[in-house]
């Protein structure tokens, strides 16, 4: 049997999560069309007859302005140093820019291998990918101080281009020894935490742009009665203004939020749920490490 580690890490929005979910074949981490979605470090676990690859979706790297901001670049920045081989993610549909190749040098400094995915590329023509396949070209060989890029994979997670591929290629990288989880797991999450991610993914998918970043989830109870799961989840907002937002006209965003995420929850758990929101106002809670710590529990 093999394992390891494959960190998956590039700047927010390029498609890390769904790469993660394609690659592992469950949905582990959320996905919407908004920056900055993960905020932790997430593993998502496949498990063959022959081998166990653990991928760790970190947070996009970015100018952090608060300290949740601070604490998600950190968690990527960990998760790029303790991995046995780093994912790269870059955006098709948008120009390769200095800071990234800058970025790809930098792990090409620290004697990790790494890929690169070009992500995306079923929204763009071959024209639009190629220029980014010249500018990273020399990176493909090793210079003094760095190594070079593994293999740069074209890829498309909505049509499951070359993700078997990659696939092939990271479970080369893995090394002899026993799994660090159970065969039938897919996530090192909790089902708490989950439940605190779907809810989170649906307010960032209905909720005005303004807004989505500052709302944060945490489970105030969550009772096992059976045949039906009992949840009452609080939900944080930073202004006051935000909400009266969050809850809509007659709570009709409120219960917009609650019934597409008691949907997905009652998948993930295998029973009926009874899913209660509340919305709670507390001013600057990204700034605030004590309340940054409740979130997703």
């Amino acid at each position: 049997m093999k394992s390891g580690f494959i960190a998956i890490v590039g700047k927010p929005n390029v498609g890390k999560s769904s790469l993660m979910n394609a690659l592992v074949g469950e949905k582990v981490s959320i996905v919407t069309p908004k920056a900055q979605t993960t905020r932790d470090n997430i593993m998502g676990i496949l498990t063959t007859s022959d081998y166990q690859m653990v991928f760790v979706d970190t947070p996009g790297v970015h100018k952090s302005r608060t300290v949740l901001g601070s604490y998600m670049n950190k968690a990527a920045a960990s998760a790029g140093t303790d991995a046995d081989a780093v994912v790269i993610v870059l955006d098709a549909t948008k120009p390769l820019t200095e800071s990234e190749i800058g970025f790809v040098e930098k792990y090409l400094k620290t004697g990790i291998h790494v890929y690169v995915v070009i992500n995306k590329t079923d929204l763009v023509k071959y024209e639009k990918i190629y220029p980014m396949l010249s500018k990273l070209a020399y990176l493909t060989s090793p210079a003094d101080g760095r190594g070079a890029i593994r293999e740069i994979i074209p890829t498309s997670c909505r049509t499951g281009f070359n993700v078997d591929l990659l696939k092939t290629y990271l479970a080369g990288e893995l090394v002899e020894g026993d799994c660090y989880f159970p065969e039938d797991e897919y996530t090192d999450k909790s089902e708490r935490y989950m439940v605190c991610e779907i809810v989170r993914e649906k307010a960032l998918l209905f909720l005005q742009e303004e807004i989505p970043h500052g709302i944060g989830v945490y489970i105030q109870s969550m009772t096992d009665e059976g045949n039906l799961y009992r949840i009452e989840v609080d939900m944080m907002c930073e202004k006051p203004s935000h909400k009266p937002i969050v809850i809509g006209h007659d709570g009709e965003k409120l219960k917009q939020i609650g019934e597409s995420a008691r949907g997905e929850i009652e998948k993930l758990l295998g029973k009926k749920v009874f899913l209660k929101l509340f919305v709670k106002v507390r001013e600057g809670w990204r700034d605030r490490p004590g309340q940054i710590r409740n979130l997703n529990h």
